[in-house]
């Protein structure tokens, strides 16, 4: 049988059945068309030299009025900016305790640390800072203790535990999008607690990145203990952390699903960036201002700021997912930047049920 020429027309149509596309390309997969015929893209080009921590769940580029290009990236642990390559951690703050309230104590030859905190309402893989710790006498010195901190165990309900290492900001021990520090290791002389003037300063509950209930067949690593042993992960739900954010000029308004809402204030990019805050703490904001939301969007043009699943006015910080809030058009100034009068948020809507 004499060879036969094969001329394939250029592009993919998906508009009918690879059947009837005789002749035509139906599917394919990381190709481009050049003078009519496929070639393979050159690869993939990595972003940035820096990684961040956890799985992302959300991305959002925007540009400031200045010009600087930003991405906001929304992750099951954190939520960061990525400006010029670099990560700036803007997760918010849920409490920041009284000083004395937090206590350590460490063992000979081991690079655990307990951490007593009555009622810390943490969660394992939380972060939180530490600040105005004194040495505990040994290796564990004041400049280990006064560092943010992955929580890697919870004890109870008024301890947890997290492991001592080695002076270093969290962006240089965030390795290829894992928490990788160094291990200090306390010894006989680690006997003390930190003194009286140490203050725990804890970022929102991290979320989960599976849909596995955290508590529930599945969670956490694969042959943690016995075989039957239930998960010491804990967490709260059983979805994944999902972030929804928009610009309000070129602020963000960030929202943790079936969580808080929050607002970046793009003028404090400066390093370090500053995190984002409540929404509900900012100047002008009242008693009606919604706490809780599955969902923010901003509309483009009159900047109403629309919250979906949220609490109403006459029940703040109790959720109806089927209500929808939004800001008047009427603005005001605050500072240098422009937010709607009473800060947000009208009760407007009510989904049928």
């Amino acid at each position: 049988m004499p060879l036969q020429k094969l001329q394939f027309r250029p592009g993919v149509n998906r508009e009918t059945t690879s059947y009837t596309n005789e002749g035509g390309w139906f599917d394919c997969d990381k190709v481009r068309f050049r003078f009519g015929t496929p070639e393979k893209i050159g690869g993939w080009e990595k972003y940035s030299g820096k990684s961040f921590l956890g799985t992302c769940r959300a991305l959002h580029p925007f540009v400031a009025l200045a010009g600087e290009n930003y991405l906001g990236v929304g992750t099951h642990l954190k939520y960061y900016i990525n400006e010029g390559g670099g990560y700036n951690d803007i997760t918010p703050i849920r409490e920041t305790t009284s000083a004395g309230d937090v206590t350590f104590a460490a063992a000979n030859g081991s690079s655990t640390i307990t951490v007593t905190d009555s009622n810390h309402g943490a969660l394992e893989n939380d972060f939180v800072t530490f600040s105005g710790a004194a040495s505990l006498g040994g290796n564990i010195t004041a400049a280990v203790l006064n560092q943010e901190y992955q929580i890697a165990r919870i004890v109870n309900t008024n301890s947890y535990e997290v492991v001592a290492r080695e002076v270093a900001t969290l962006n240089d021990i965030t390795i290829d999008g894992a928490y990788t520090p160094t291990p200090v290791l306390a010894n006989g002389s680690d006997t003390g607690n930190g003194g009286g003037s140490i203050v725990g300063t804890y970022q929102i509950q991290s979320g989960l990145d599976t849909t596995v209930a955290g508590a529930g067949w599945g969670a956490g690593t694969w042959s943690r203990g016995a075989w039957g042993s239930p998960a010491s992960l804990t967490a709260v739900g059983d979805i994944l952390r999902i972030w929804s954010h928009d610009n309000f000029g070129e602020d963000l308004i960030i929202n943790v699903r079936d969580g808080g809402i929050y607002y970046w204030d793009k003028s404090t990019s400066s390093a370090p960036f500053q995190r984002a805050v409540e929404l509900s703490s900012l100047a002008g904001a009242d008693a009606t201002t919604p706490t809780i939301a599955k969902q923010v969007m901003i509309s483009d043009r009159d900047r109403h700021v629309i919250v979906f699943g949220c609490d109403a006015q006459d029940n703040i910080g109790v959720q109806d997912p089927l209500l929808i809030r939004f800001s008047d058009k009427k603005t005001h100034w605050f500072g240098a930047q422009k937010l709607p009068t009473r800060q947000v948020i009208y009760e407007s809507v009510r989904a049928l049920r």
